[in-house]
């Protein structure tokens, strides 16, 4: 008895009821009874918990509510005159004589090797006295008081409010003396929330053996009841508590919560009725409602398996089993169980019903294995199961899987290609041959060489190589190894990654201050359109100056300045928006015009024979070229001109003087420009 309470307390270090935070904190929890409140905390921190003890706690009562309206000044009360320690060592000895927790408490608290002093010593005592560590003494301490609501109060680590009224309710706020390092928690709480306590919900028992396992809906009330108590009656009237300590489930942890509790109450005989119901127990020593009794018998265990001795194959597909089990065992069980696997390790599947007690044989009509290995299990009353050996059978098959459907693939950007298909539904089923060919003539390879197993498959393929598109086929293979009728032909197309053959320059004229392209277009079927550019010689970006969706292979640029040197580019783009290369379709081309500019924009001769004069007027266009000088040449009307004038760039009018009467003269104006190129000659006629 003693080493089972010793593990039992050794695993409740992984199930406190108050956790250690990362900030030491007063965890604080209160409980409304019909004409008080019951309060209870305690300090997640041991080593806080221990300083505590000896500084005490601090209760302040807050009235928040009264009539079910909201105070506008709280009215605030302080409860413990004096901080709440525990009382002395010697005002312990009636309580732990009746009250083993009380005893661990106390122990926890005054024992100097952990060891609790009573009047009478037991196993509970010699357990606690094996733990001198502070961790222990918190542990045991506070699950102690979790047990004993009596010992709590004693130990000042619980509180009873008799002073309260059911139209108030309160907020209960509790504190170190002293001690700001530790934070201060509060609860509220009223008269009102007294209720009752429910019954535990989902107890059942399950037979066994000379054993019932007994169950119980864990996570709802685990924040109700700190422990548990199940009751056992052989009668149904007289009930007893099945263990000498509350039941405590030691498997909920944090990051893995129990949904159940379970217990295994062990039964002196099968062809007995016991009866068991279940309350639970608050932290306050409260105890709930019961649940509704429950009855449960022990089962005797199967001791007999049932053998199979023979089959017989009917074909591909179906086969009968035989099978033996002592007649005079059919009263102890349900019936039997079918169990199939490719292989004797398994795993095995039921394939089978419950099949009735005295029934020796069965067919099995379903798709066979290549191998199959059956065993029987012997089906109990409380669902145990005893199984068989393995006995083989193994069908002649020659019979191909069906040819495979929904072949479909896709290929992305980078040649890898996606293949599905929808599943065979053969149980022998070994896997599939993958079959591929580049070219629609070619025959089909396989390209896994060997079984595939699974409906996914991934190639890749050359975006390097010629051919636009690839084809795949799929053929089922059965353990036996027969083939199926290879799948319909999937063809996908490879997505276009080669760019197409480069347009190259055949000729070009630069004439009148214009430059005319000729060119040869891309001999690819996939073209769409071509880009004609141009830059600059010594540039970098090009400048698109046509696009070319149709058949035009030459053009003509006006929009060239004379004396530059311009470089042409002309691409061609595939359907896929591939262009082709620029190493071989540029050409260089320096623009040269030596057609006269058009420089005088306005001349004028005025004659004034009563000044004896002639007066000459003209103006420049506003063009990039700045005229430097102008010459003028003069002469009689059919006579050669000789020159006359040099005039700077600047002047805009001259008088000729050395006139005679009744001649006609004509004058030409010539411009010099700073660009050196040729200007055109103007001529202006007067009559003088």
């Amino acid at each position: 008895m003693a080493k089972k309470l010793l593990f039992f307390l050794f695993l409740l270090f992984i199930t406190l009821s108050y956790s250690q935070g990362k900030y030491p904190t007063v965890m604080v929890n209160a409980r409304a009874q019909k004409d008080k409140i019951l309060i209870r905390w305690a300090v997640n921190s041991p080593i806080e918990w221990q300083k505590a003890n000896k500084k005490g706690f601090v209760i302040t009562r807050t009235t928040v509510l009264r009539d079910g309206n909201i105070l506008s000044k709280p009215e605030k009360a302080l409860l413990t005159p004096k901080p709440l320690m525990p009382e002395p060592l010697d005002s312990w000895i009636d309580l732990v004589q009746k009250d083993n927790n009380a005893a661990i408490i106390a122990q926890s608290i005054y024992g100097e090797s952990f060891e609790v002093t009573a009047a009478k010593e037991g196993d509970l005592s010699k357990i606690v006295n094996m733990a001198d560590e502070l961790d222990q003494r918190y542990t045991f301490a506070l699950y102690a008081a979790d047990m004993s609501f009596e010992g709590a109060v004693k130990a000042g680590w619980g509180f009873v409010d008799s002073n309260v009224k059911k139209n108030e309710v309160y907020a209960y706020q509790v504190s170190v003396f002293e001690s700001p390092k530790v934070k201060e928690s509060s609860c509220m709480i009223g008269l009102k929330d007294c209720g009752i306590l429910p019954a535990p919900t989902d107890f059942i028992a399950i037979p066994d053996d000379k054993k019932v396992l007994l169950s119980w809906d864990y996570e709802t009330f685990k924040r109700i009841y700190t422990s548990f108590m199940v009751e056992k009656s052989s009668d149904g009237i007289n009930y007893a508590p099945i263990s000498n300590t509350a039941l405590v489930n030691l498997n909920d942890k944090e990051d893995h919560p129990s949904k159940t509790m379970y217990y295994v109450d062990t039964l002196s005989v099968n062809d007995k009725i016991y009866h068991y119901r279940l309350y639970g127990t608050t932290s306050f020593g409260e105890k709930g409602e019961l649940t509704n009794p429950i009855t449960a018998t022990g089962i005797d265990a199967i001791v007999t398996p049932a053998r199979l001795i023979d089959y017989n194959i009917v074909n591909s597909n179906e086969v009968n089993l035989e099978w033996e089990f002592p007649a005079a065992s059919e009263g102890f069980i349900q019936g039997y169980e079918i169990n199939l696997a490719v292989n004797d390790r398994g795993p095995y599947k039921v394939v089978s019903k419950i099949i009735p007690p005295s029934q020796r044989k069965l067919n099995y009509k379903e798709n066979l294995y290549p191998s199959n290995y059956f065993t029987i299990s012997v089906v109990g009353k409380n669902n145990q199961r005893l199984t068989s050996q393995s006995m083989l059978v193994q069908p002649v098959d020659s019979i191909p899987p069906s040819k495979p459907i929904g072949l479909e693939g896709i290929i992305d950007s980078l040649g890898v290609v996606r293949l599905k298909w929808k599943p065979n539904q053969e149980k022998d089923l070994r896997g599939y041959r993958i079959l591929k060919a580049n070219t629609a003539g070619e025959e089909f390879v396989d390209i896994y060489h060997k079984s595939y197993i699974g409906n996914t498959y991934k190639d890749s393929v050359s975006l390097k190589m010629t051919n636009s598109k690839v084809y795949y086929r799929i053929a089922a293979e059965d353990m036996r190894f027969n083939i199926s009728e290879p799948s319909d032909i999937l063809i996908l197309e490879k997505p276009d990654k080669i760019p197409p053959a480069a347009p190259i320059f055949k000729d070009y004229d630069n004439k009148d201050g214009k430059v005319h392209l000729k060119w040869i277009r891309s001999y690819s079927e996939d073209v769409v359109g071509y880009s004609l550019r141009r830059r600059e010689k010594g540039q970098e970006k090009w400048l698109e100056i046509k696009q070319i969706n149709d058949t035009i292979q030459e053009f003509t640029d006006e929009r060239v300045e004379n004396k530059k040197t311009y470089q042409y580019a002309i691409l061609a783009k595939d359907k896929s928006n591939n262009w082709s290369s620029l190493d071989h379709s540029t050409i260089t081309v320096q623009v040269l015009d030596f057609a006269p500019i058009k420089i005088i924009s306005f001349l004028q001769g005025l004659p004034d024979r009563e000044n004896k004069k002639i007066i000459l007027n003209w103006d420049y266009n506003k063009s990039k070229d700045k005229v430097t000088s102008l010459s003028i040449y003069k002469n009689t009307k059919g006579n050669p001109p000789t020159l006359w004038k040099e005039l700077n760039g600047d002047i805009f009018t001259l008088e000729d003087k050395n006139l005679k009467i009744n001649v006609e003269y004509e004058y030409h104006l010539i411009p010099v420009l700073e660009s050196n190129s040729p200007a055109k000659e103007e001529v202006l006629t007067v009559v003088y």
